[in-house]
């Protein structure tokens, strides 16, 4: 049986520092309901309060909270970094391969942007045909260049090695 929002309440301060200790990242609740909102390896979990007194857990949130009461092992756990690719960067990745069109290094999920060859700001179109993958810093050096002085900037990279 789940606990009355009233008791919810009332141990709510050390209910967040319980959490908070075992590696749970407290979140700002998003509405007058949630009662405790905070994310862990699972996802979100949330302890809902209701008008007429009741709660409601989800994720998480009812094994952390019988853990607490209970004085039971719980630990927020590691998440696992899940990188979803968009389908523009999964068709680049596809055609061209992992390099950077500027300076040919490896890149990965971390350090991965998608460069417009014309830029937009010149009126190039947002079309995998005018799109190639490129390091953060090397994409920041190319800035609005035309398409030629990108090509350009390539090339001197690739006589430099």
């Amino acid at each position: 049986m789940t606990p009355s929002r009233k008791k919810v309440e009332g141990a709510r301060p050390k209910f967040i520092e319980w959490l908070v200790a075992r590696g749970a990242q407290v979140l700002r609740p998003t509405s007058e309901w949630e009662l405790v909102r905070f994310d862990c390896a699972s996802g979100v979990a949330i302890v809902y309060g209701n008008s007429k007194g009741g709660t409601t857990f989800t994720g998480e949130a009812l094994k952390a909270w019988e853990a607490f009461k209970g004085n039971g092992a719980w630990s927020a756990g590691v998440r696992t970094k899940r990188v979803k690719l968009s389908p523009v960067v999964r068709t680049l990745l596809e055609r061209d391969g992992d390099r950077c069109f500027y300076c040919f290094g490896h890149t990965d999920d971390t350090d991965r942007s998608v460069e417009h060859l014309v830029p937009a700001a010149h009126g190039g179109p947002n079309h995998i045909s005018n799109l190639v993958l490129a390091h953060g810093a090397c994409n920041q050096r190319a800035g609005h260049l035309s398409a030629m002085e990108k090509i350009r900037m390539r090339e001197r990279a690739r006589g430099a090695q």
